[in-house]
């Protein structure tokens, strides 16, 4: 959706701005660019509109070089909410909102309609406030007219400039809770400036953390918490928020000890009778020596139970995934992750089994550190 190719800024006094960025930017991604004073985030951002132009290097929006393309017509088809909000005092809010669909000269009825289900959708009456001027409206009221009037001619792009940062602490929340709501509907391609680390991490689908006019780390949310590039990015994430407990925390620490489950030599009816009696979906099968062995699932049982004659032996899955005692939870949850699992066993070194590990142990062990 928007590409930024080896772009650099230097300015004529030889302050070097930015230096060779390289970043994609996904359609329908709300990516925040954050880091100190000075870093580059808002030069990054504003390259967007060509409200700053670059000094070489090339930016991309679906795959069209912006460079190329007039201004004022990229703007027109690029949302922009900045900090000040800069609405018109002259104007009343449905006029402020309507302003940009009215100079693109789009049809009027269809706009006019577009404008109020936009003031319903971040909880402004239209016919409670459409009328009114924005020195009636409180900061945050302004604020929410300011990011829909970004969306009014309905652009691809958005572009965010701290738009929350003048807000007192509630509004701020609130502004930021509706954003994500609104994104969830609405998925934009959203570029959202901020020097806020606790915002980024609640809205952002990804991070780009810069410093020096140069990227740091980019990365969702998650990813940089659990995995932060250097001593910068751990520094500037903040200790407090790492500290989660999740990363000391072993697999031995959440998981059940006593899962159910059955011999490998074992019917199918006992089969059945353990698993409505430990309430449990699936049975992990061993040896006499209690090495893991594998897996029977509710539905092979079921669907296998007139053969009175077959063992679990015959019928369990023994591909598949387990972890050993020392694992790291973090460990654990991505690979529960990445495979779909809804449980995972433990084993020792000579795969015998330890425990297992499921969606509600995580959360009662999570529960306890937090």
């Amino acid at each position: 959706m928007i590409e930024f190719k080896d772009i650099t800024k230097k300015y004529d006094d030889g302050t070097v701005a930015l230096k060779g960025i390289n970043l994609t930017i996904n359609e329908g991604e709300l990516v925040t660019l954050i880091g100190p004073s000075g870093c580059g985030k808002t030069t990054t951002m504003k390259m967007i509109n060509r409200l700053v132009e670059s000094s070489s290097g090339q930016i991309l929006v679906n795959g069209q070089d912006i460079s190329k393309v007039d201004p004022v017509s990229l703007r027109r088809d690029i949302g922009y909410v900045i900090q000040q909000i800069g609405l018109f005092p002259h104007m009343t809010i449905r006029e402020n909102v309507a302003l940009v669909p009215k100079l693109k000269k789009m049809d009027k009825n269809l706009y006019m309609k577009k404008v109020d289900e936009l003031l319903d959708l971040v909880g402004l009456d239209p016919s409670k406030f459409g009328d009114r001027y924005p020195a009636e409206l409180s900061g945050g009221q302004q604020q929410r007219v300011g990011v829909i009037r970004a969306m009014a001619a309905e652009p691809p792009i958005i572009l965010m400039d701290e738009p929350f940062s003048a807000l007192d602490p509630i509004s701020r929340e609130q502004l930021q809770d509706e954003l994500v709501r609104l994104q969830e509907e609405v998925k934009k391609t959203i570029v959202f400036v901020s020097h806020d680390m606790d915002e980024a991490l609640k809205i952002a689908d990804r991070i780009v953390l810069m410093k020096d006019g140069e990227i740091v780390q980019v990365d969702t949310p998650e990813k940089m918490l659990r995995r932060p590039k250097n001593d910068f990015v751990r520094s500037f994430i903040g200790e407090e928020r790492l500290s989660t407990g999740t990363d000391t925390l072993l697999v031995e620490d959440v998981m059940i000890t006593k899962p159910a489950t059955a011999s490998q030599k074992r019917g199918l009816a006992y089969a059945a009778k353990l698993m409505k009696q430990s309430r449990v979906n699936s049975l992990l099968i061993t040896d006499k020596n209690h090495v893991l062995k594998g897996i029977v699932s509710k539905e092979v049982v079921e669907l296998n139970y007139k053969e009175e004659e077959r063992a679990l032996e015959e019928l369990m899955n023994t591909d598949f995934h387990a972890v050993l005692v020392g694992t790291s939870v973090t460990e654990a949850v991505e690979l529960m992750k990445e495979k779909g699992l809804s449980h995972l066993p433990v084993t020792d070194q000579d795969g015998r089994l330890a425990g297992l590990i499921t969606s509600s142990s995580l959360i009662d062990a999570l529960l306890k550190v937090s």
